[in-house]
This record gives C-alpha cells, structure tokens and sequence, in this order.
C-alpha cells in the first residue's frame, strides 16, 4: 500500500491536467493537498518567567528553544489555559505544540527547554462529553484512561469484544458469531455507569451528561435606511386626502360627445308616429320610410 506522500511531486501535474480534460468555468480544479496529519504534544513545566502572553511571541520563543535542541521545527503553539490571569502567580504552565507525526520520536518525552528540565507527552483533545472506549466513562479518551481492565460496553464485563460471545452455536441472533446484546442468559445487558439494562452507549442513560440547548437568536429586523431629505415625512404628507367623489350621472352622453367619431357622425332619429288617426281610431302599423324602390329608368313606380 503506497502512501499519499509518495505522489506529492505529481499533484501539480495532476491538477493541471485535470484542469485541461474537465473544465469547469471560473471554479478550477484546486490543487492536490496532503491532509494535515500533525501530533499534538503537551510540554509540561515551561517557565513563566521567559514565556511571552502574546501567542505570536510564544510560538517564536518555543520554535527556536526546541529546534535549537532537538533540531525539530514546530508547527503551532498555544497554551493550554487560554485564560492569563489562571496563570498569575504560578511559576511554570503547559503548553500545547503540533509537529510532523515523524518528529515525534525525535522530540523524545523530555526536553531541557529555556533551562529547565520539561517533560513531554501526547496530548489528546478531549470535553466533558467525551466518552472513554476503555471504560466508558466520561471525560476524558482511552489514551489516557487510568483503567487497566478494558471494560466490555454491553455488559460491563472485563472482556473485549473478541470474548462477548454466545456459547450456544445456533444462537438465533447470531451472538456466537458478533457481541449481540441480550442475546444469552449468562452475559445480561449492563451499563457499566448506571448498571441498568442496557448497554453503555444507551443515549437516554441518566449518567449520560447532557449537551447545553442551543439558543436560537430571534429573528431580527429588517433595518431600514433613513428616508433622504426630499423624501421625510411632513404634516402635509400625513394628511389623509379623500378620494374624489364618484359621478352620479351616466358618462356615456358626454363620451359620446367627446369621441371624435360622435363628433364626425349625425345621428337622425325618425320622427315619432301617431299611434292615432284623426278620427281617433288605432294605427295598426305605423307607415314605412323606406325609399321606394327604383327601377331600372329611375322612376318611382
């Protein structure tokens, strides 16, 4: 099995020929990384007297001591207690250092740092929810575990994995082939910090620390500019103006009028017909006004 180090001298050949075979627009391929693989060692001891607050400056101070002794260059370097005024009155603290993972056997576990005799071991990030896979108690990782006896999580028996089998060979749930939980009556589900019956990564256990709520910030609102000069409310502007009355009257005599058409056209109305004659008697059907028709020669028959 190759290691990734090993093709580090092609990287850019390869990004750019990824580059030239799939295009992508404004967003090229990046170039080839290795993943950040450095230790963190803790150094203990440091005297405070020749160390700097100014992170800038503890890193320098500390680069130099240790590549002056060991010919290791560090990476980063930090405090542990971020707090300055945790370490008024003390005369040494510990400080936290990453180098190249094939440093670490040369930098050795003592270092004679600014004089003084410091020892050094690896340093694990851990919290309060951090969960031990030795023995699953809480705080702290299995490195630095102060157990001896590994402790099995789903039964809490001083056996690890290999040993958590069923003795029956045709065991229903398969447990003479993996660890099984409940799966035989000799080995019971047992949570190795509360005792009761289920296994130590339960996530409802009551010794199980919970985590803090997150507090979800309420909404803000939209600020708005400030109105310009020209724009600012006025006692005018905040004057509500009532909308003009609608007209009673119908509007579309005077359209007609006011449409060049109407202007432009008659109209002629037929004169109205008595409904009587002079004798007082009905009109059946009023008499027409329709032209006669014409013939031919013009003259009206």
């Amino acid at each position: 099995m190759t290691p990734a180090a090993a093709f580090a001298l092609y990287f850019d050949t390869l990004t750019t020929q990824f580059n030239r075979s799939f295009p992508v627009g404004h967003a090229p391929w990046l170039p080839f990384r290795l993943a950040p693989t450095e230790v963190w060692l803790a150094i203990h001891s440091l005297p405070i007297a020749f160390l700097s607050e100014a992170p800038a400056d503890l890193f320098l101070s500390l680069s130099d001591s240790i590549y002056n002794s060991k010919n290791v260059r560090i990476l980063a370097a930090r405090f542990h207690n971020p707090n300055a005024e945790a370490r008024a009155g003390q005369t040494a603290t510990l400080a936290i250092v990453s180098v190249h993972p094939g440093d670490v056997l040369t930098i050795g576990s003592s270092n004679r740092l600014c004089s003084w005799p410091c020892p050094i071991e690896r340093a694990y990030s851990s919290n309060r929810y951090t969960q031990c896979r030795n023995c699953w108690a809480f705080c702290h990782v299995a490195p630095r575990c102060e157990s001896k006896d590994p402790v099995w999580p789903l039964c809490s028996l001083n056996h690890t994995r290999a040993n958590h089998r069923c003795p029956n060979l045709i065991c229903p749930s398969s447990g003479n082939l993996k660890p099984v939980l409940n799966c035989w009556s000799s080995s019971p589900a047992r949570c190795a910090k509360c005792g009761a019956d289920h296994s130590a990564l339960y996530r409802d256990c009551t010794e199980r620390p919970v985590p803090p709520t997150l507090r979800r910030s309420p909404p803000v609102a939209e600020i708005l500019p400030p109105p310009a000069q020209d724009a600012m409310d006025t006692a005018t502007d905040r004057v509500v103006q009532q909308p003009p009355a609608s007209p009673t009257c119908s509007l579309q005599p005077a359209l007609e009028m006011a449409t060049p058409s109407a202007q432009r056209s008659t109209t002629i109305l037929a004169p109205e017909w008595p409904s009587t004659d002079q004798s007082g008697l009905p009109l059946l059907e009023p008499p027409s006004h329709s032209p006669a028709p014409h013939t031919g020669s013009g003259l009206a028959r």
